[in-house]
């Protein structure tokens, strides 16, 4: 496979994303130790463990209402990203899971909202908010949490590298 350079928006976007979370790896907050945030490939490359975050984008939808004319025009998107969080504390562990999964959320919230301009991603969407928080599940078991991040951004019709905000 040849090495491009180029990246198209929705790219920069996730890289976006997942460079914020890896410093919630890096520097460990008091309230919560992640141990390590991952982007899945086909090839299954990490195994699920207590505190592990897995970024995963969601659906995709068109926002005509968002979209500006122009020459080319502009077309909106929204793109659903998933920050999964496995929550399996030791079996001995008395803290009550709701507690991992209520510190967890509010980690990954703070360490995306780094700015006022954290919605923008560095100038390549338009807006962007959390969804609600929702369990996540393997095999009809309970697995941890995802959280929503729902994501609004523009390119030039014709071209995903060029954003339009």
């Amino acid at each position: 496979m040849s090495v491009v350079t180029e990246r198209p928006i929705i790219t920069k976007i996730s890289d976006e994303i997942f460079t914020r979370l890896e410093a919630l790896v890096a520097v460990p907050s008091d309230a919560f130790t992640f141990v390590n945030v991952v982007r899945p490939s086909k090839i299954a490359t990490y195994t699920p463990e207590h505190a592990l975050m897995v970024l995963t984008r969601g659906e995709v939808a068109r926002v005509p209402e968002l979209d500006c004319p122009g020459n080319p025009p502009a077309i909106a998107y929204q793109q659903t990203f998933l920050i999964r969080v496995h929550i399996a504390p030791s079996e001995k562990d008395t803290t009550p899971v709701e507690f991992y999964e209520d510190v967890a959320e509010a980690e990954i919230h703070k360490a995306i909202r780094t700015s006022a301009t954290w919605h923008t991603f560095d100038g390549n969407a338009i807006n962007a908010s959390f969804g609600a928080q929702m369990t996540a599940t393997s095999d009809g078991g309970y697995d941890g949490i995802a959280v929503p991040l729902i994501v609004t951004y523009r390119i030039s019709e014709g071209d995903p590298y060029t954003s339009r905000p």
